[in-house]
Parts: C-alpha cells; structure tokens; sequence
C-alpha cells in the first residue's frame, strides 16, 4: 500500500529548491530537508492563487489546520515558522487521508492523485472520479477506493495526467506557472518514484 512520506522530498524540491550536488540534499533525513526548505520555501506572490504559502501549505489550509486543532488563527508569520511535525500533519491529514491513500494499492496513483488535491484543491476529487468511472460526489469511500485498485495503474495513471495537465492550461496563474507545473507532474512517474532532473528518486 502506499505511503505518504514518500511525497515529501519530492514537495521540498518543487516547493523549495531542495535538491544539493546531484540530488545530495533529497537523500537526507526529511527533518534535514526541511530546515533546507524553510530558508526557501516561503512565497507571497500576488499572482499566486494560494498567497501567501510556506513549502506548498497555503495560509488558508494553516488556518484550517489551526481551527481543527482549537488554536488561535495563525498570521503570516506563523506560517513562515511552521513546524516539521505540523507541516508533515497537514500534509497527512488534510491531503492523503483526503483519498484514504494509504488503502491505495499503486504508490503512482497515490502519488498523482493526493498531489492533485494539494495543487489544486478538493475539487480534483469530483474531477478523478470522472476518471476512474464512479459517482463523482467528491467523497473517496469503498466504491472509489476498490474501482481505483482494480483499473490497470498505467493507464488510469497517463489518463489522470492528461485531465490534470488540460485543467493546468486553463488555470488563471498558467500564464506564469505552467511549465513549472509541468514539470513537477511529469516528474511524478507511474511505478512510484520521481523523476528529479535525470534523477530517480
């Protein structure tokens, strides 16, 4: 089944730059990537549909995150001091859990669809569904889960990177971001790993 850590070095490198002499930083404790990627990791671009975001976690799903926890609403300079155990919680709880990843048999489809939701919001769910051939009502439950595991991986995989590379050409920021899109998607590679500038990871 698959597992969510495995995203991780590939986020603090399309999030952060974390990558070192041929990939040298990617084969570090993900702790030691992280303290990499806060140095970098922070952006506020008012082209950015997310705003402000530290490490690909936007200040809106912070928030969330805060409010479910019973905490007091974070600002901006909060999010910028974001920690490990927080920051691997979100990705965990309001991203993967979102697809009951870790009842995923292929880790490729685990891979590419929870980036979905983390790139592009709850809505990726309806949009997969569609894929895979089940209700589209935005809830991953039995039905999805075991349509999922028995579709052919590859081609359920190459179908569900060609709807999320039309839904990027029609993006409001595809103007500036597109072909850093594309190339974090196409580094997400069908059997599991990532393909990181020749490098598999």
């Amino acid at each position: 089944m698959a597992d969510f850590t495995k995203m991780i070095p590939f986020i603090f490198h399309f999030a952060a730059g974390v990558y070192g002499n041929n990939g040298s930083e990617l084969r570090l404790s993900v702790n030691k990537q992280f303290e990499i990627a806060k140095k970098t990791g922070w952006s506020n671009d008012p082209d950015d549909p997310g705003g402000a975001t530290m490490i690909d976690v936007t200040l809106g799903a912070y928030k969330e995150y805060c409010r479910i926890k019973g905490r007091e609403t974070p600002d901006k300079d909060q999010l910028r001091n974001i920690s490990f155990s927080e920051w691997t919680e979100i990705l965990k709880t309001m991203y993967w859990d979102c697809w009951h990843a870790d009842k995923i048999k292929y880790q490729g489809l685990a891979n590419i669809l929870v980036d979905w939701i983390w790139a592009s919001g709850k809505g990726s769910i309806k949009r997969a569904q569609r894929i895979i051939g089940v209700k589209d009502d935005g809830i991953v439950g039995c039905l999805t889960l075991t349509a999922l595991n028995n579709a052919d991986p590859k081609l359920l995989f190459n179908r569900i990177k060609h709807a999320r590379i039309k839904h990027y050409r029609n993006c409001k920021g595809a103007w500036k971001y597109l072909n850093g899109w594309l190339r974090r998607l196409n580094s997400i590679q069908p059997d599991g790993s990532f393909l990181i500038h020749n490098i598999l990871f």
